[in-house]
Parts: structure tokens; C-alpha cells; sequence
């Protein structure tokens, strides 16, 4: 007998013994009724505790804006190390030490959404809380300076920050905007791989797309 085909029909003789022994237990008729469910696609074990339910997960983000915040039409042609007009407080020098400093693809008028974190996560969590494909939640860095430029009210005030995700060669990075103590903006760079836990406790914004 070929070597695989015995393994396979150990493995089967197996899986068919624990099934005997289940049936045959005390509880025989409750696997019997549940593996019944099973064969007819039906959900198992839903009021039986000997399969724990699952627990969802908390939100991370809470929706704040109105719907009514726009992004103009941009060229891609601006970036953020190139905006020392908008970004008057500071600009993290990374935007050029990490090779992003290069310009991005034109966008049509963008309808935008603010959230606020709720609960504490690192970007991964962040952003995988709405279930979206990452590159949907992207701006181009033209559009995050407009969106500081036209929308400075929108951004977490206090020292805390606000997150935008952004895309270069193929990498996501996070561009934190601050405000100084008379509202002057600063822009520090992230990896998206950065594993930092924010605290929702401060309530750090989150710029995204209105794609949900």
C-alpha cells in the first residue's frame, strides 16, 4: 500500500473513532442533534456552553466630524518637508531621512472623516478596527497638508496628535500632526510598523477618507 495513502487512512480512522466515542458518551445525543446541525449548515453548539461564543471586539475609533469636511482638488505635486508655510512649529526631519520626500498622484475633492480614539491601540489596531483594505485609508501628503491648512479645527489640540496614514514605495507611514500652545502645526513621521500603544485617554484624532 502506497505510504501516503496509509497515512491518509489513519488519519480518517482516527478523526472516525472520536466521532464513535462522542456518540456513544453520555452526551451522545447532544453531538448527535449538534453534528446533525453540522451536516445541514446550520450555526452548532449556539445555546450549548461547551463551545464558548465569541466576544467582540471593542471599538478602537469613534466618529466625530459632521460629513461635511472636504479636501480640494491636489496635484501630488507638494510634500511635507517641502511645507515649512503650513507646518510652521516644526517638520520631523524623517520626511527626508526616510526617502519620502516625493511627490504623490493628483486626487479629486475628497470627502473626509475625524475620528477620535476610544480605546488604546497601536496603528495596526487603529486602522484594522474598520475593516478596510489600508490603501483605501491613504492620503497623499498633498492632501493631509490641505486638510491642516483648511481644517486646522479638526486637529487634537492639547499636544496630543492627530494620525494620518500615507503610502511611499510600496511602505504605509503615519504622519502625526501637532499643535503648539498658539495652534502652530508640527509633522512628525512613523513607520505603520512603529508597535507603540497610544492611550485613548488622550483622544488622539484619526484623518480618514470617507470610504465607510
Amino acid at each position: 500500500m502506497d505510504a501516503m495513502l496509509r497515512k491518509a487512512l489513519r488519519k480518517y480512522n482516527g478523526l472516525r473513532q472520536q466521532v464513535d466515542n462522542v456518540l456513544l458518551g453520555e452526551d451522545g445525543d447532544v453531538w448527535e442533534a449538534e453534528l446533525r446541525n453540522f451536516l445541514a449548515k446550520r450555526l452548532c453548539w449556539e445555546k450549548n456552553q461547551m463551545v464558548p461564543a465569541l466576544q467582540p471586539k471593542p471599538a478602537i475609533l469613534r466618529l466625530i466630524s459632521d460629513g461635511k469636511q472636504i479636501v480640494g482638488t491636489t496635484t501630488g505635486a507638494r510634500t511635507i518637508a517641502s511645507v515649512s508655510d503650513v507646518f510652521t512649529w516644526d517638520i520631523d526631519p524623517d520626511f527626508k531621512n526616510w526617502g519620502l520626500d516625493v511627490p504623490g498622484e493628483a486626487k479629486p475633492e475628497t470627502p473626509v472623516q475625524v475620528y477620535e480614539m476610544v480605546a488604546d491601540g497601536d496603528y495596526k489596531a487603529i486602522y484594522g478596527s474598520l475593516g478596510q483594505n489600508l490603501d483605501k485609508l491613504c492620503f497623499t501628503q498633498e492632501q493631509i497638508i490641505a486638510f491642516v491648512r483648511d481644517h486646522k479645527n479638526w486637529l487634537r489640540k492639547g499636544g496630543w496628535a492627530t494620525f494620518f496614514l500615507f503610502k511611499v514605495a510600496g511602505e504605509f507611514f503615519v504622519a502625526r500632526v501637532y499643535l503648539d500652545a498658539v495652534e502652530r502645526p508640527s509633522a512628525l513621521a512613523s513607520r505603520f510598523s512603529f508597535d507603540f500603544v497610544w492611550d485613548a485617554d488622550y483622544r488622539h484624532h484619526i484623518v480618514l477618507p470617507q470610504t465607510l
